[in-house]
């Protein structure tokens, strides 16, 4: 059976309305490196990497590899996560950092966007 990781990480891309552009910045990789992987059968792709595609898509790495798997083309009804772009961007910076100064951070956000509403 044939699996193609690259049309599986492009049909995922598309569903959250994200650009190469905007799923290479949210997974620290490079807009090249996507569009290879997406546009080509060529596999040679590290866990790492897979990784860091997987979370910035809200995902997990099984479960891409899982659906590349898959051979029957019956749409997916469920929903994907909308998501805006922004609010994952903000997440993926988020994840960067240790424990306690994300939380700070975001106690921060909290703080402001209660002011912006007041």
């Amino acid at each position: 059976m044939s699996v193609n990781l690259g049309q599986e990480i492009s049909r995922r891309r598309r569903e959250q309305k994200l650009t190469q552009e905007d799923l290479a910045e949210l997974s620290d990789l490079s807009v090249n490196f996507i569009s290879r992987l997406e546009r080509t059968k060529d596999q040679n792709v590290s866990i790492q990497k897979l990784d860091s595609i997987a979370q910035a898509l809200n995902t997990t790495t099984p479960d891409i590899i899982n659906n590349a798997y898959r051979s029957k083309k019956v749409k997916n009804d469920s929903t994907p996560d909308n998501t805006p772009v922004f609010i994952q961007k903000v997440t993926n910076e988020l994840r960067k950092l240790p424990a306690d100064k994300a939380e700070r951070v975001c106690k921060s956000l909290i703080v402001l966007v209660k002011e912006i509403n007041s």
